[in-house]
């Protein structure tokens, strides 16, 4: 959650800085944040959909039809989980929470 908040404050900085170069300052922040969130919320999205481990399925059975036939007979080593790096979840909800963010701040002009 602490890496969420301070990814989207990082969004709503780069967009504070580049407002202050233009000549519309509040619309040029909330396009800008808008626009930075957007990857965000895409990569954020699909990152944390494959580790829940909704493709573990497709990839198991590209592995095993790619394998040698001696390979198919031997047991497979499973990956420790633990170890794995999740980022998805951050990047999705700082996404969602500037997305969002950007939505309120649109109408108040």
């Amino acid at each position: 959650m602490k890496k969420a908040v301070m990814t989207s404050f990082f969004v709503f900085l780069i967009a504070l800085t580049v407002a202050l170069f233009s000549e519309t300052k509040w619309l040029t922040f909330i396009n800008t944040s808008f626009l930075l969130a957007q990857p965000l919320v895409i990569i954020g999205g699909f990152r944390f959909i494959y580790e829940k481990g909704f493709f573990d399925v497709t990839i198991s059975s590209f592995k095993r039809l790619f394998r040698s036939p001696v390979e198919r007979y031997m047991t497979d080593e499973q990956c420790d989980d633990a170890s794995k790096k999740q980022w998805g979840a951050t990047l999705f909800f700082a996404g969602l929470v500037v997305t969002g963010a950007t939505l309120i701040f649109s109408y108040m002009n």
